[in-house]
């Protein structure tokens, strides 16, 4: 059940995006907000806390609060966040998302194909023959899915990377729902899932990188088509001019 700082901060984020605020400028201040929301100051004061350690707001004390380049300091929590409240993400978005998740996972098998172990592909097996079973079933593949990737950058040995990859993970949920409404694409993700787990287990860098271009472009190509061609549409997160 979401907690009231939660909610709060579902309220405040559309809020400073609709009224279009942009990075230094000056936002209401915690009793304007507390009563523009109805709620108590220390409730406020917990979401603002949220909000800066997200690193969307800066508190200044004798001066206000102040909204952040978002763009260019959020943390990638903050990606979680937005994909939880269910706001909308644009072409320009999907684009960034795409090339974030692409520099990720190249990195991730490359690694993987030279620093894979056995526990690295057990784990990834486990994910696959549960895949199978759940594909068979006719039942959803997507948390599947994220298992599977999360395995996958986890093999590469480093940690940074695994970090990142689990908030990508965690904020692409809602999307990866919908991409596997679509059986054939739960049979393509899977078949596309095992011949790479082949090729990381043998060390063939080139066919991995080759098996993971065409499931990366598989799953651009659809999100693409989703929110249009136009990859210059309006930014949803807070403070973000059109790009």
């Amino acid at each position: 059940m979401p907690t009231e700082s939660s909610q709060l901060l579902g309220r405040i984020l559309p809020f400073i995006r609709e009224r279009g605020y942009t990075a230094g400028e000056r936002i209401p201040s915690e009793r304007e907000l507390a009563e523009r929301f109805g709620v108590s100051r220390g409730l406020l004061r917990e979401t603002l806390s949220t909000l800066e350690t997200l690193r969307v707001v800066e508190r200044r004390p004798q001066s206000g609060i102040y909204l952040r380049d978002v763009a260019r300091e959020a943390s990638l929590d903050m990606l979680v966040i937005e994909s939880d409240l269910g706001m909308p993400v644009s072409p320009a978005d999907v684009k960034d998302l795409n090339e974030f998740r692409s520099m990720l996972e190249v990195q991730s098998v490359r690694l993987a194909c030279s620093r894979r172990t056995d526990a690295d592909l057990a784990q990834i097996d486990e994910v696959l023959a549960t895949s199978r079973a759940r594909l068979a079933a006719g039942q959803s593949l997507s948390a599947e899915d994220a298992r599977f990737h999360i395995a996958l950058c986890a093999a590469s040995g480093n940690k940074l990377i695994q970090r990142a990859a689990n908030s990508f993970w965690l904020a692409s949920r809602a999307r990866r729902e919908r991409y596997f409404d679509d059986p054939a694409n739960a049979r393509r993700s899977l078949a596309q899932h095992t011949a790479l787990r082949d090729a990381v287990a043998a060390g063939d860098t080139t066919r991995a990188m080759d098996i993971l271009g065409d499931h990366l472009g598989n799953v651009e190509r659809f999100w693409m088509a989703q929110v249009g061609p136009d990859a210059g549409g309006a930014a949803t997160s807070p403070g973000i001019a059109p790009r």
